[in-house]
């Protein structure tokens, strides 16, 4: 399914996520474009990016760039630091351009840490409350959720957290993208609302999906709590229906009768005798 699809870094966090998800091949073999767009000169100069847009211009110059570089799009991801002053100038614009194109809009942002400045979490607030029921997907994670990530180390600075966070926004949107690979895919699919994802890889179906059921993001029973929940199964030797529907039985018998379901399998044969498995649910 060929869609035109802008991926958007704000600020120094989204910068550098775009980099990892370039460096990954996130997007490859897909009609994707990679944006950053930051106050930092230094950090735009030095991004993967090939189109970089300065927020240190006058109101309606950064309108007309952001406008012009999103132009054309179908589906557009935000990536962002939600503390960040790049998110808070750039959130409405996007989300402006977004509407103005009839375009799906999925975001991944992370909140700053309950110890960051107040200054952080006021443009958090603001910044969250412009894209609360504005972007059709919102998967927002607190900062903290990526201690567990590195759980093992004495000591974890800042730096190697926000890699953390990077490592899973690159997971999450490739997730979105690879789900484009179907051809009975639609944009509609990605209209989830307030939303969390996870994932995990084993050599079974159902063991991959019992590790994304656990995904250290998600918030206590998430699963059971949800309102809609959508998997993808992708392995790299063929999977027996009675592994797919063991897998999706794992998930249905934790869910509420009214929830809705979607699933999705793939082959895909450089993952070997592995099994990646992905949940997505929608929240209240």
């Amino acid at each position: 399914m060929d869609v035109n699809i802008k991926i958007v870094g704000l600020g120094e966090g989204g910068a550098k996520a775009l980099g990892k998800m370039i460096s990954a091949g996130v997007g490859k073999g897909k009609s994707v474009e990679f944006i950053a767009v930051g106050n930092d000169e230094n950090i735009m100069l030095s991004s993967a990016a090939r189109k970089n847009i300065f927020l240190n211009r006058d109101l309606t110059t950064i309108y007309k760039n952001i406008a012009d570089a999103l132009d054309g799009a179908k589906m557009i991801f935000i990536v962002a630091g939600l503390g960040s002053h790049a998110a808070k100038k750039a959130v409405p614009i996007i989300i402006s351009c977004a509407k103005n194109l009839g375009a799906v809009t999925v975001a991944l942002v992370c909140r700053p840490f309950v110890l960051e400045n107040l200054s952080r979490k006021m443009n958090a607030d603001y910044t969250l409350e412009q894209m609360r029921g504005k972007v059709d997907t919102l998967l927002v994670m607190p900062a903290e959720k990526f201690f567990v990530f590195r759980i093992n180390q004495p000591q974890v600075s800042l730096n190697e957290l926000f890699d953390a966070a990077d490592d899973v926004f690159c997971q999450g949107v490739k997730i979105f993208l690879d789900m484009l690979n179907k051809r009975d895919s639609s944009l509609a699919l990605f209209k989830w609302g307030n939303a969390a994802f996870g994932y995990g890889e084993a050599t079974s179906a159902l063991d991959a999906i019992k590790l994304a059921a656990k995904f250290p993001t998600f918030e206590e029973n998430e699963i059971k709590s949800a309102q809609g929940i959508f998997v993808r199964l992708v392995s790299g030797l063929p999977l027996s229906l009675a592994s797919i529907d063991a897998a999706n039985k794992f998930i249905k018998e934790q869910l509420q009768p009214d929830a809705e379901f979607f699933s999705q399998d793939e082959l895909v044969p450089t993952l070997g005798e592995k099994v990646f498995a992905a949940i997505i649910c929608t929240r209240k």
